[in-house]
């Protein structure tokens, strides 16, 4: 009897705060029932997630995808899953759903709670009170960025941090109390897998961290264990991330440091991170001064610092290094210009900012509160709390009813607060002992309820809403006369205010849902040759002036545009097309569909799609052997003196290699694959094939991982056996302070 109520009382705080956490992400719901169904869930993560449980289901591992051009590489693309069991289950999950706004929804809930569970134990491996770290674990994954922004719609950078709690809490535990290696391990991968590389570059701060931390306990076994679980992790984050910094250089994407003033955080706003409504005053995108949300907040309750004996918490965070190093890094990042290489956009850090700062507090309000609290110490939280409510007003002040409406709130909890911490009485009150509970419940309380009046000033993200349709199944109803690989000239102006364009056109990664073989998916990285040679921007949508580009003859090869790229379809949006450009048909083209929105064209004779031979130079003759997403063969049938070149309708990644012939040095035309076969190689038969690029470091790394892993887990069984009932008992019994 004895044990199962220990039990009960080691589950009760955690599961309350997993529960609690998901019950406060709820209310937006009520708000606003697709508010986590906006921006970059609904062009990319939506269609991408159906793409992946396609390819898993299929037993699909190609690691790139012609027909889709620029947006096909995933490797250099990131969050495809390629490495990444969590979002294999998730996309093959989609293909059950028939609601992607309920299904999206739900698996970010999940995700709340994880990110919940993760800073409840991490907030206990550094020594937090049970009640304490439920407080930091409910109003972590509740900050204004994680719910406004990244949850509702930055999906995968979301899902990376959730885990992130998880793998620097299963860490400490390794590192510091011999715990199995396993979990952390499992952790790494997961969050890394998603290919997120702020989140990669977070878990790279905590390890570092972890490791000082352990130099300065002086303990060998320690620090060895230390180095193998950073080493653990970067051996997995090279297998991940490698081909995407090898493949950087030929893309588009942003790598030098720059100041655009796009999302960047300043002094002031971070001064009104303790109230909940208002806006920063920052550069939004769509030209905005703000986002009109209040995505710098963190926790009404960052005053409670004031009821800190901060001598004392000096002294405990020297034994708890770590999460001091994490928030100054964290602190740092977030204050960075727009653009400092991989870090685009700062603010994107702000949830590992707020989650550094809360278990911070749950650690300083466990083990060094102030033994007498004044009221000295409540003028000053008071103080602080104003203060706050003056930098949010003065950023916006049109909310300024509503700010004050939560400042008196906010300081009126404080009073509570300080009342049951026994507080103004001149002896100490036998009942405050057990008043951190009932605090606990205070503070989770009133962090839950103020969403009630931030999502009814701001009820939704700041992030575009297209308005696509929710069924899964009203994906599948375009394109049905359509032949081969398929462009779409044009785009979807605005879907919110034009909703009867998605019965016919869809846009970025919703295209993969659809049975049709669309190349204007989302990219997030880009060609560029292939992007100013399409005009295509990141979500797919292309100029109006393609369509004559299309059957423009190209310099090098006299094919046109569309010939090389291997299309048989084009659709037209005539919002974006002119009129007396999309009424001259080409010549051995016919309209399939024309009605007041689109046109459809489709050849009379159908053309291969991408991937394969499209053009080879005078003197030269081919015939292609075979061809699939990972490359192509072909048999050389004639070349002249002087050797000849053949194209594939394919981009030049890095990571290409040819048998029986050589890769040219330069694209053709100016972004297909080119390949150059030597004088009298007639009868040679090529094989071009696409490899990870780095696949032989990768190969090395995944053999390391599992040489160190195994070593680590022998090791420990060695030198003891753990004797625990279970699982998730061991994991929430081995929550005590690493550092007394």
């Amino acid at each position: 009897m004895g044990d199962n109520s220990l039990m009960r009382s080691r589950l009760w705080w955690p599961v309350a705060a997993v529960a609690t956490a998901i019950l406060g992400a709820m209310i937006p719901l009520v708000f606003d029932p697709r508010f986590y169904f906006v921006d970059d869930t609904q062009s990319g993560a939506m269609g991408q997630w159906y793409e992946i449980g396609a390819r898993f289901l299929a037993g699909d591992w190609s690691l790139i995808a012609p027909t889709v051009w620029q947006s096909g590489n995933y490797l250099a693309e990131g969050a495809w899953g390629i490495f990444s069991p969590p979002l294999w289950l998730i996309g093959a999950g989609m293909h059950l759903a028939t609601d992607a706004v309920v299904y999206m929804t739900a698996v970010k809930l999940v995700f709340i709670g994880i990110a919940a569970f993760g800073v409840w134990l991490l907030a206990r491996t550094f020594g937090a009170k049970e009640s304490w770290a439920a407080v930091a674990a409910v109003a972590v994954p509740l900050t204004g960025f994680t719910l406004y922004i990244d949850a509702a719609s930055w999906v995968n950078g979301f899902m990376a941090w959730a885990i992130w709690p998880l793998a620097w809490a299963l860490t400490r535990r390794a590192v510091f109390q011999a715990k199995s290696p396993i979990l952390p391990l499992l952790a790494f991968m997961g969050l890394i897998g998603i290919g997120y590389v702020h989140a990669t570059l977070m878990l790279a701060a905590v390890l570092a961290a972890t490791i000082v931390e352990a130099f300065l306990q002086k303990h060998r076994p320690t620090i060895v264990r230390a180095f193998a679980a950073a080493t653990l992790a970067g051996l997995f984050a090279v297998i991940v991330h490698l081909p995407g910094l090898l493949v950087a250089p030929v893309t588009g994407r942003a790598s030098g440091i720059g100041n655009s003033g796009l999302l960047t955080v300043s002094l002031n706003g971070l001064a009104a991170s303790s109230t909940p409504v208002g806006s920063p005053w920052m550069k939004f995108f769509s030209g905005l001064d703000a986002p009109g949300a209040p995505i710098l907040y963190i926790a009404w309750f960052l005053p409670l610092l004031a009821f800190v004996d901060w001598r004392t918490l000096v002294a405990v965070l020297r034994s708890r290094v770590s999460i001091v190093i994490v928030l100054a890094i964290a602190l740092l990042a977030v204050l960075l210009p727009s653009d400092f290489g991989p870090l685009r956009f700062p603010v994107r850090l702000m949830p590992y900012l707020s989650a550094s700062i809360l278990v911070i507090l749950a650690i300083a309000l466990s083990l060094a509160p102030a033994l007498r609290l004044g009221r000295a110490r409540l003028g000053a939280a008071a103080a602080v709390t104003v203060g706050s409510a003056y930098f949010a007003f003065s950023a916006a002040p049109q909310y300024w009813k509503w700010i004050a409406v939560v400042t008196v709130v906010s300081i009126a909890m404080l009073y509570v607060v300080y009342r049951l911490l026994g507080g103004g009485r001149r002896s100490e009150n036998p009942a405050r002992r057990n008043a951190p509970a009932l605090v606990a419940v205070v503070v989770i309380g009133t962090t839950v309820a103020l969403l009630v009046p931030q999502h009814h000033i701001t009820g939704s993200s700041p992030l575009p809403d297209y308005g696509n349709p929710s069924l899964i199944a009203d994906y599948k109803t375009q394109y049905t006369d359509a032949v081969g690989d398929v462009i779409v000239v044009g785009g979807v102006r605005n879907g919110d205010e034009h909703p009867e364009y998605w019965a016919e056109t869809l846009m970025a990664n919703m295209f993969y849902i659809n049975d049709a073989s669309v190349q204007n998916a989302y990219s997030a990285v880009y060609y560029p040759a292939y992007q100013s040679g399409l005009c295509m921007q990141y979500n797919g949508s292309t100029c109006g002036e393609l369509f004559e580009k299309l059957f423009e003859v190209q310099p090098q090869t006299g094919k046109t545009l569309v010939d090389l790229i291997g299309v048989s379809t084009i659709q037209l949006v005539k919002a974006i097309v002119p009129e007396e450009t999309r009424d001259e048909i080409p010549d051995g083209w016919h309209v399939a569909e024309d009605t007041e929105l689109t046109r459809l064209l489709v050849r009379d004779e159908p053309v291969a799609p991408a991937g394969g031979v499209v053009w080879s130079s005078d003197g030269t003759t081919v015939t292609q052997l075979s061809e699939d997403a990972m490359g192509a063969s072909f048999r050389v049938d004639s070349v002249g003196s002087d050797g000849g070149t053949v194209a594939l309708s394919r981009i030049p990644w890095p990571g290409y290699e040819v048998e029986g012939a050589t890769l040219t040095k330069d694209p053709v035309e100016p972004f297909l694959l080119g390949v150059h076969v030597e004088p009298g190689s007639e009868g040679t038969v090529v094989h071009v094939s696409y490899h990870a690029p780095g696949y032989p470091v990768e190969l090395a790394a995944g053999a390391l991982i599992v040489l160190i892993g195994a070593a680590w887990a022998v090791l420990r069984r060695l030198r003891r056996r753990d004797a625990a009932n279970g699982p998730f008992d061991r994991l929430v019994a081995g929550t005590r302070a690493t550092a007394d």
